[in-house]
């Protein structure tokens, strides 16, 4: 698998609401319950279809979420700071080998007028990416390139109790090259 545009939707399968592939029996389960529980909602206007709202919030890039993580580590940080104090300056960067472990809690918060509390729909996303020979190029405060390297990845979303996607990849998915990732996290360094 190889794609610089792979986001968590595309990685966890969900289904496309236009496809003809029938849903697993866990999404069926959550178009179910999330049914019930938006049936206690008295909406203004026609109810949305908030399956497919759902899909939307995984639609997050791979790399992008990769960006946040490494935007943690010292080594990244001090490459940012000194690039940043030399802007015509290229950094290389080598990231070896490292994993990352993420939980993420994307929402649909519902707003409707005359309900004291908004409506939350929240998940739990558990990510373990495991990546291997990733090359970052740095410039001006900015990682502007990822070179090569690869990436094993699993992760779980959850709805309340419910399992409505388990991943694991059989094999890994190999970056090429990621140029014109234009991540300004240089004003996040502390």
């Amino acid at each position: 698998m190889s794609d610089s545009s792979l986001n968590l939707r595309r990685l966890f399968s969900f289904p496309d609401p236009v496809a003809a592939t029938p849903p697993s029996n866990q999404w069926q389960e959550f178009q179910s319950r999330l049914g019930r529980e938006i049936k206690t909602i008295k909406w203004l206007a026609p109810m949305p279809d908030l399956v497919s709202k759902v899909g939307e919030l995984f639609n997050v890039e791979l790399p992008d979420l990769l960006v946040l993580s490494w935007k943690k580590a010292r080594q990244l940080q001090e490459a940012l700071e000194e690039s940043r104090r030399s802007p015509e300056q290229v950094i290389v960067l080598d990231l070896a080998e490292h994993a990352i472990t993420n939980e993420y809690h994307p929402y649909i918060e519902i707003r409707i007028a005359g309900m004291p509390l908004p409506k939350k729909i929240e998940f739990t996303v558990e990510l373990l990416t495991r990546l291997k020979g990733i090359i970052l190029k740095i410039q001006a405060g900015t990682i502007t390139e990822i070179q090569a390297g690869s990436c094993d990845f699993e992760g779980k979303v959850k709805y309340q109790d419910l399992t409505i996607a388990d991943k694991k990849l059989d094999r890994p998915i190999e970056f090429r090259s990621l140029p014109t990732f234009k991540k300004q996290i240089a004003s996040d360094v502390q």
